[in-house]
């Protein structure tokens, strides 16, 4: 699967998908993407990611990180997902608590 930015959606073997993005105007397509990639199904099934966050403050947010050179982590849950987004450009979405999946990493 393609994200609407041109990445590669890479599902590694679990319930995990992990893509990059190259600015932050970029992360909200990227992530409502990769929620679907998970569940290999469309959005279109599920509320949007609009009714559960706030998509401008988080772009603001990683807006803010990238020019003050600041590293930040966002992490939170929509429906049965946990989405993990970087300032280092990543975002991973697990189905459930991301806490075990790493563990067992």
């Amino acid at each position: 699967m393609t994200c609407s930015n041109g990445e590669t959606v890479l599902a590694d073997g679990g319930p995990r998908v992990s893509v990059t993005y190259d600015e932050p105007a970029a992360i909200i397509p990227t992530v409502v993407d990769a929620i679907a990639a998970v569940d290999d199904r469309s959005m279109d099934d599920r509320p949007t990611l609009f009714d559960r966050v706030e998509p401008e403050a988080m772009v603001a947010l990683f807006e803010h990180a990238a020019a003050t050179e600041r590293d930040i982590v966002l992490e939170f849950a929509i429906d049965e997902h946990t989405v993990v987004i970087t300032s280092e450009g990543t975002i991973s979405v697990y189905r459930g608590s991301p806490g075990l999946e790493r563990s067992l990493e």
